[in-house]
């Protein structure tokens, strides 16, 4: 019997191709039974086409993927949950590792090495550690020193919160993050206090 799919990505290109990827070259062993866009319709289809396997982006509109992943685990510890997500999200991956079997990061995997996930997960072979995964998980403080001083840059030249996010491809949340990180390092309350604080400390 074929192992049953349930795809959650918000982006529709992102949808299609992974689903003409599984079903082009594992056509034999994988059915997707339903494509969901956002966690609330993740939430409903799971519930409606109790798929073996989810692939979940975790940045979805109306409920995120984790948020609809934390509530499927309250009632489903079967399931198999494939998490699609980008580097900037790692801080989520200590909260959602408890409930995901596999993470795909984007840009990173070709549809090669999506569907070698797919198998191990599915149990069809044996799970191969991702060689950049743990490393880059290690580095999360490096990487994020890295973009607090990009962010600070671009807080100097008066950039909102949605450039920075755009400009430095990370998500606007962990822009926040990075920013309330900061806020504490320098001791201000807000954007402002925390531009005039790094333009008098350049000063000295």
């Amino acid at each position: 019997m074929k192992k049953k799919i349930l795809i959650a990505e918000d982006e529709q290109l992102h949808r299609f191709y992974l689903k003409r990827d599984i079903e082009r070259e594992r056509a034999e062993v994988y059915q997707v039974v339903g494509e969901a866009a956002n966690g609330l319709e993740l939430l409903k289809l799971w519930k409606q086409l109790s798929p073996d396997i989810i692939i979940a982006d975790l940045k979805m509109p109306v409920l995120t993927g984790g948020e609809a992943i934390k509530e499927i685990r309250r009632f489903d510890t079967t399931v198999k949950i494939i998490v699609l997500t980008s580097r900037e999200e790692k801080f989520m991956f200590e909260s959602l590792h408890p409930y995901v079997d596999a993470y795909l990061l984007k840009g990173r995997e070709n549809p090669e090495g999506i569907l070698e996930k797919l198998d191990e997960v599915a149990g069809f072979k044996q799970a191969q550690i991702r060689k950049y995964l743990a490393p880059m998980l290690l580095n999360e403080k490096d990487y994020g020193s890295e973009l607090k001083q990009k962010i600070i840059e671009k807080i100097k030249d008066g950039a909102t919160n949605k450039e920075i996010a755009a400009e430095l491809t990370i998500s606007a949340k962990y822009v926040e993050k990075l920013l309330t990180e900061l806020f504490k390092q320098y001791d201000a309350k807000n954007r402002g206090e925390l531009r005039l604080k790094i333009i008098e400390m350049e000063k000295l």
